[in-house]
């Protein structure tokens, strides 16, 4: 006989599984541009580089000639979960990408408008466990989601001292989740088959971010940036496999659901110390709130859901940081920063598939300008982490300790026309 609820129970970590995808600052990818990753945490009072129009659209008008930028993000994540129940498992597959893509045009003569175009993955990563791991049926052993963001960006100055930019948030995102379905524990019947379950949606969005920068004294900065939240809505399959005879469910169904990706605002302050020192500090607030449950619906596929709409109970962030930037001659420039990431996702709620924590992020890389229209950059961060006990998940078999390992590797190239 088929039992909604043990089907339930297994379908609930399928779907939400859809939180943080092993970040430590819920949906949010890191900083595009190697110049913006190696000054992590002070980055957009002063733009060291085109990705400004993602950081702050309103230094576009910093940028007196046309350009074009790209940018190639190398992931390392990592995650090994122990069980206080004993089994341990640990995440494959580590790696990935984030390519980027900028280009900016000063405004023609008795114009005053500044034009920028950004191409990103501003949202999501990957996280994969073995197909067999013990946690299999009651988690994902594979999660993705993948964003593509284009960004029209603007900008003009008000005064001498106050520029202003908006950029339009064109978003487009996919989520894929795989995970085996327990056939005779859903139905009570032993010896049924193993079943998986798959679901592939996409959706898309749109957003917007508005800046302002403040030239306070010669030597000092201060800048504002508001990104909206984006709300996707996800339309697309739920395939089952080994469905038994008699059970009410179909091999493929619709499935919808919706995603608010978060308002962030966020406040820099820069200071040229002297002409080859800058230093600058950042601080944002991030409204993870939003997320506080996840509304389901599969169509016909409804009952090997547990709900209309699953708790996530997401917390709202903060971020702060601090970078470092010293010219060294005119074809070479040194950085460094650090930022601290709050967690959004409660232990509650976490899975091996979604687990994250509190950590700092150190960074360091160079600028290399061989000739005044070539521009290099690279950047190296690393995760700092102390590990996660979890003693109070709303699953048992997922309390236990949870440690992390992340790299990041950027490289760009520019060239002004």
């Amino acid at each position: 006989m088929f039992k909604p609820s043990m089907c339930s129970r297994y379908g609930f970590c399928l779907l939400l599984s859809v939180s943080s995808l092993l970040q430590a600052d819920g949906f949010r990818n890191p900083p595009v541009g190697a110049a913006s990753q190696a000054r992590f945490g002070g980055n957009f009072a002063y733009s060291p580089d085109l990705s400004a129009i993602s950081l702050n659209p309103a230094n576009l008008v910093d940028f007196d000639e046309q350009a074009v930028m790209g940018s190639l993000t190398f992931c390392y994540s990592k995650m090994t979960f122990s069980s206080d129940l004993g089994p341990k498992v640990e995440t494959e597959d580590p790696w990935a990408v984030l390519p980027a893509l900028f280009m900016v045009m000063p405004p023609a003569e008795n114009e005053q408008w500044y034009f920028g175009l950004g191409v990103t993955s501003p949202y999501g990563r990957s996280s994969t466990l073995p197909d067999d791991n013990v946690f299999s049926s009651a988690a994902p052993y594979y999660t993705q989601l993948m964003s593509l963001q284009i960004a029209p960006a603007f900008a003009t100055r008000l005064s001498e001292k106050v520029s202003v930019g908006f950029a339009v948030n064109l978003l487009y995102s996919e989520l894929n989740l795989r995970q085996k379905y327990p056939w005779s524990l859903a139905t009570g019947v032993p010896g049924l088959p193993e079943g998986k379950t798959t679901f592939d949606a996409h959706g898309t969005g749109i957003g917007a971010t508005v800046s302002l920068t403040y030239q306070a004294t010669e030597n000092q900065r201060v800048a504002l940036r508001v990104q909206s939240p984006i709300k996707v809505d996800y339309r697309g399959n739920l395939d089952v496999t080994a469905i038994p005879p008699g059970v009410p469910a179909a091999p493929q169904s619709n499935f919808e659901t919706e995603i608010t990706f978060p308002l962030v605002v966020a406040l820099g302050y820069g200071m040229q110390v002297t002409e080859r020192l800058l230093l600058e500090t950042n601080v944002e607030w991030v409204q993870h709130s939003t997320f506080d449950q996840l509304d389901l619906d599969a169509g016909v596929n409804s009952p090997l859901l547990p709900a209309a709409s699953i708790p996530t109970a997401w917390e709202d962030n903060w971020t702060f940081g601090i970078s470092a930037s010293y010219v060294l001659n005119p074809e070479w420039v040194l950085r460094a920063g650090y930022i601290y990431l709050e967690s959004p996702v409660p232990s509650s709620t976490m899975l091996p598939t979604t687990s994250e924590q509190d950590q700092g992020v150190i960074a360091i890389g160079a600028g290399y300008t061989p000739r005044p229209n070539h521009h290099i950059d690279v950047a190296y961060s690393l995760g700092l982490f102390s590990g996660r006990d979890v003693s109070d998940n709303i699953n048992p078999a997922f309390n236990g300790a949870y440690d992390f390992e992340a790299h990041l590797l950027s490289l760009n190239y520019g060239y002004n026309c």
